[in-house]
């Protein structure tokens, strides 16, 4: 709606209440899951403090609670999968963005829109199946045989392990992430890439100052991602290994946050245990909060330039 006022137009915009409700409505929903997992942690952290975050020893039989193996596993294998998805996301997104034809690309977004958005459980089970038979006897076997000289390979891969769940959920996340860098590189402005061309420069050069003008907006984008995936439960607890391990080695099973709630929620029993099991949920909602608002704004920013 526009209005004339002292000869200034002013433009109000007649959503802005139910833009307002909608943006209440999601801060009371994410503030009330906020209070309860704080609540009903509260009697493990009252009993055993942040020793449920810094301790390994998981035995809920001797009333020990230390869930540091599932923590550290969780940042293992996020950080292992974005690490896999980066390029695979943005080679994706410049290959449909500067190389496909026009037919090709809206086969290829079709594609990857139906990928972003298939159950998880599939990937668990055609990693656990599929990927892990083929990639254990050829692949990491030969990262171990011949890298086993650095701590991360120095594990023979006999099942689940950090890496395979890692490469799982990189594959999971890298069609969202490769919508999210396609939407960030398609916004570089088009009079800065007719002053790229006008000045001689080849396809490879505009790439390449296209990507570093998108750099920031592409960490936060890759950051969104991230904080997509650190929560994954079914396609990370089918091939991560199940075990309360702490091990420098990819090719070790280990486990996460989400794999060790969805395993040990349903045989817990007493209420410390459960209230163990949801002060790690606690933990997980607030390092996958801090990233998405971490990306947001470096997303804002980054758009501001």
């Amino acid at each position: 709606m526009i209005k004339m006022k002292y000869g200034v137009k002013i433009i109000k915009n007649r959503h802005w209440p139910l833009s307002s409700l909608s943006i209440l409505i999601v801060a009371a929903l994410v503030g009330a899951m906020l209070v309860a997992l704080i609540y009903y942690s509260l009697p493990a952290l009252m009993r055993e403090g942040l020793s449920v975050y810094t301790t390994n020893r998981w035995n809920p039989n001797a009333n020990f609670f230390g869930g540091f193996a599932a923590v550290y596993g969780t940042f293992i294998v996020s950080l292992a999968a974005i690490t896999i998805a980066m390029p695979l996301a943005v080679g994706s997104a410049i290959f449909i963005n500067e190389f496909a034809p026009d037919k090709l690309r809206g086969f290829l977004i079709a594609i990857n829109d139906v990928m972003a958005g298939l159950p998880t459980v599939i990937y668990g089970f055609w990693g656990l199946y599929v990927f892990g038979p083929m990639l254990n006897p050829t692949l990491f076997t030969w990262l171990h045989d011949n890298l086993s000289f650095l701590p991360i390979f120095s594990t023979k891969p006999i099942g689940g392990s950090y890496l395979l769940a890692a490469t799982v959920l990189a594959i999971m996340i890298t069609p969202f992430a490769s919508s999210l860098v396609r939407e960030v590189y398609v916004g570089v402005p088009r009079i800065m890439v007719e002053g790229i061309y006008a000045l001689g420069l080849t396809k490879w050069d505009a790439i390449r100052i296209k990507l570093s003008y998108i750099a920031r907006s592409l960490l936060g984008a890759l950051s969104l991602a991230l904080g997509r995936g650190i929560g994954e439960t079914v396609a990370v607890a089918l091939t991560v290994g199940g075990a309360l391990n702490v091990s420098l080695s990819l090719l070790s099973p280990g486990i996460t946050i989400p794999s060790l709630i969805a395993n040990q929620f349903g045989s817990a029993y007493t209420q410390i245990e459960q209230s163990a099991l949801l002060s790690l949920a606690l933990l997980l909602f607030i390092i996958g909060l801090t990233f998405i608002t971490m990306a947001k704004l470096v997303l804002l920013r980054g758009g501001a330039r």
